[in-house]
């Protein structure tokens, strides 16, 4: 939903001048070219993202690109965004607690990476009824997603004392949540949904780890779902990371009693049906050894937890191929 204000709406000054739904898998270029220029054509100053990762990471972009042509680019989280965004997330990913997108450029089959302190969304509306009815395979893989992202957060050289207890408690809530969510349980999805958003939260404090990095850029190259990807993701890297995260790593154990956290985390995967290898998601060799040879200049993976080359790369994909 495009809204400019003030308008005809009552107490929220605003007024509705259209929506948008050409969004895509992976936010393409085109289609961040065309909403900006809806936006710059109708003098557009806020927007509502009801979606996942792609929808909400599309109105990050438009946003940037926006205060990039306006010269007002944010330099500090105290600055306003050229755009009011309100997400309304429908997954469980952590998009609406990020402040920076990744675009895909369809010619190239590449992801590129911005951030700015003014694109994560003002207003977040967490409300589990916009899980109703969405399939139980997306609960699963999102809901690994947002584990993936507590991990994120709870081994970055970037954490806080204050993220690290935020990652924590949403290991726990999501672990105990996402079985019976993917069985449908109400109060487990409300759960579920809570482990996520303090997952985001978390993640607002720390910085996006190795799991994240090559899932953008797996999704990027072959059109493999980012969610379906990175839930496969997260078990290797945690084996890979525990020599120099190790004790980052017991304490997520400890909150979940688990004696071998991988070991586990894959369990949960059978245990909820996330057992694709990437070559069932897609996923050509081809797009393998590119993703091994671009790896080095993404900006996650050159700041994750544990230096990761070229080598490395193609070692952790190989282990989900």
């Amino acid at each position: 939903r495009l809204g400019r204000g003030p308008g005809p709406l009552g107490g929220a000054g605003r007024a509705v001048v259209g929506t948008f739904d050409e969004v895509g898998v992976g936010v393409p270029a085109t289609a961040a070219q065309a909403l900006g220029r809806r936006v710059l054509a109708e003098a557009v100053d806020g927007i509502v993202s009801v979606g996942g990762g792609s929808v909400i990471d599309l109105v990050k972009a438009v946003t940037f690109f926006v205060e990039q042509q306006q010269g007002t680019p944010g330099l500090s989280v105290t600055d306003k965004p050229a755009l009011v965004h309100v997400a309304v997330p429908t997954t469980l990913v952590g998009a609406a607690g990020s402040n920076h997108f990744a675009m895909t450029d369809g010619s190239a089959r590449a992801a590129h990476v911005a951030a700015s302190p003014t694109l994560m969304p003002r207003f977040v509306v967490v409300d589990p009824a916009v899980l109703d009815g969405i399939p139980a395979d997306l609960v699963a893989r999102t809901g690994l997603a947002a584990l993936a992202h507590a991990v994120d957060a709870a081994v970055s050289p970037n954490r806080s004392p204050e993220s690290e207890a935020l990652a924590v408690a949403a290991f726990g809530r999501i672990w105990g949540a996402l079985g019976p969510a993917v069985g449908g349980d109400a109060d487990a999805t409300t759960a579920l949904q809570e482990g996520a958003a303090l997952a985001a939260r978390a993640w607002q404090h720390s910085a996006p780890g190795l799991a994240h990095a090559l899932a953008q850029l797996l999704a990027a190259r072959s059109g493999a779902p980012y969610a379906a990807v990175v839930s496969r993701l997260v078990a290797p890297v945690l084996r890979f990371e525990v020599d120099v995260a190790g004790s980052q790593i017991e304490q997520l154990a400890r909150a979940v009693l688990s004696s071998d956290l991988a070991d586990s985390i894959d369990e949960l995967s059978v245990e909820t049906g996330v057992t694709a290898g990437l070559s069932d998601l897609g996923v050509s060799e081809d797009d393998l050894g590119a993703v091994v040879r671009i790896s080095q200049s993404n900006p996650f993976v050159k700041v994750a937890v544990r230096p990761t080359g070229e080598a490395d790369v193609a070692a952790l994909l190989e282990t989900i191929w």
